[in-house]
């Protein structure tokens, strides 16, 4: 009977502890979602600036599928634009009228993989109607 204080502040220690944890593990599941689905929201933006910037229109429209001097101009871009070294992706430019994909599955992807495509077609120096499809795919790293 003399230890009973000891023992119940043991127990109460434990239960404090417990209730942290638990509440930390609550958290972080919900960040990781979070991240997940602003993934989706990112690739509006990137694909606007893409389009406004006229260098890379006219190199996405001058784009054939013997090079890939546009995808890497856009893969440069993505690199400035996404500093965080847990999102992975990738760029695919194709004829608009096809579907183009991935050319491969990156393993490194973790979840699921967005995408998002526009279309871009002439510029005011190029009167040539040729619009191609320009397309990005954003994954989170395992």
């Amino acid at each position: 009977m003399v230890n009973k204080k000891g023992i119940v502040r043991i127990i109460e220690a434990s239960v404090a502890i417990l209730i942290i944890l638990s509440v930390v593990l609550v958290v972080s599941e919900r960040k990781k979602l979070q991240i997940e689905s602003d993934l989706s929201e990112r690739i509006t933006p990137l694909l606007e600036e893409i389009a406004k910037n006229g260098s890379m229109r006219e190199a996405i429209i001058r784009d054939n599928e013997t090079n890939n001097d546009a995808e890497n101009l856009v893969m440069d871009f993505l690199k400035q634009r996404i500093k965080e070294t847990f999102i992975g992706y990738n760029v695919t430019i194709c004829n608009y009228t096809l579907v183009c994909g991935l050319r491969t599955y990156p393993t490194e992807a973790k979840g699921n993989i967005y995408s998002g495509e526009r279309v871009i077609s002439t510029t005011l120096e190029n009167r040539q109607f040729n619009p191609k499809k320009i397309k990005i795919f954003l994954w989170i790293k395992r």
